[in-house]
This record gives C-alpha cells, structure tokens and sequence, in this order.
C-alpha cells in the first residue's frame, strides 16, 4: 500500500488522465491533439458543477433522510460534502470528456439528451475505477458511500447517486455546445475565471 499525501494523490489523479489519453491516443493511432483552452474549459466546467452539485445534494439528502448520502475521505472539506482534491477527482472527469469529444463523439447540434445519457453513464463507470483502484492503491476510499445496495461495489457508488450524474452530464453537455456555436475566443477566459471564483467561494464559504 502507498502512503496517502498530497504529492502521491495528485501522482495517482494526473497518472490516470495521462493512461487514458495515451490509450485514446494508441487507439486513433495519432497523438490526440489538445486545445488547452478548450480543455481547461471542460475541466471547469466539471469543477463547478460537481462540487456545487455535491454540496446541494448530500445537504437536501441529510435533511430529509437524516444522514448524508456520501463522505469525503480524502481531504473532506464542508464536512465530508466535498473534497479540496476537487480538480483532480471532477476535472479528471471533464479531461475525460473533452478527450472523448475530441477523438469520439460527433454529436449533431440538435442533440441534447444523447450525450448527457452517455456521459451519466461513463461518469459511473468511471467512478468505480478511480474509486476502486484508489482503495487497491493506498486501502482508503476517495469518497465514501453509506448506502449499500451494488453488491461487492457498495460503498464505492450508490444507485441513489445515479440521477445526479445525469443531470450533470445534461448541463455540462448543453453549455459545451453553446460555448463550441459561441466559438473558445479570448471572452472564454472570463467566463472561466468567473466560473473559478464562483468555485473559490463554494470551497471557503
């Protein structure tokens, strides 16, 4: 087992993003070009909606059922809602997006509930893995789920956690596609900063 720190969380977090573009990369036959701009887009993107979608849906489940659904257990913050390892556990997600949507997905412009089904979908699945091998790697989970209802996954997911995936992905898919009609120009970059201070005060506040 490792020792859990900084240095080799952030190791573990940027080594999976790096596998999978390299494996993306293997299967195109061709280094997947990467806009940074864009990239950096999607990975806010992911930031801002996970963490503001896990404050507000662990808080609204521990008030009507008495209990939170999940708990951080990698550097929790908000009580165990969030996690300061944010950017590599929600914007691995949007690398994984923005990699996928590069080298994979053609989506037409007219097509709205497609891509957030499969990202929902991918998100799970996704979860598992990094979860998972997290707790092979270091026997600690990232996050902690108290239902246990997925067999030998249990704790690793929840199926009560499912639908939120999905609206993420819904979201995330709809403002990706009204920034790509909008064109990543130079503007994009406010937009992300303000996204980022909106994070800021998500994480201090």
């Amino acid at each position: 087992m490792f020792e859990i720190t900084v240095f080799s969380s952030v190791v573990y977090g940027l080594a999976l993003c790096t596998v999978y573009y390299l494996v993306v990369s293997a299967i195109k036959k061709q280094l997947v070009r990467i806009h940074f701009r864009t990239a950096f887009f999607y990975i806010t993107l992911f930031c801002l909606f996970g963490i503001a979608g896990e404050v507000f849906v662990n808080n609204i489940w521990e008030h009507i059922f008495g209990w939170p659904l999940w708990e951080y257990r990698l550097f929790p913050a908000h009580g165990g809602d969030i996690s300061y390892f944010f950017p590599l556990i929600w914007g691995m997600l949007g690398f994984y997006k923005y990699i996928n949507d590069t080298a994979f997905h053609r989506f037409p412009p007219d097509q709205h509930l497609k891509p957030a089904v499969i990202m929902g979908a991918e998100a799970i699945l996704l979860e598992l893995v990094y979860n998972g091998l997290f707790l092979l790697l270091f026997d600690e989970y990232i996050f902690y789920y108290l239902p246990a209802n997925m067999g030998p996954l249990s704790h690793l997911s929840c199926w009560q956690v499912i639908p939120f995936y999905f609206v993420v992905g819904f979201f995330t898919s709809e403002l990706i596609h009204g920034q790509q009609k909008a064109g990543y120009h130079n503007r994009v970059l406010l937009r992300i900063a303000f996204y980022w201070m909106v994070i800021g005060a998500l994480i201090l506040f």
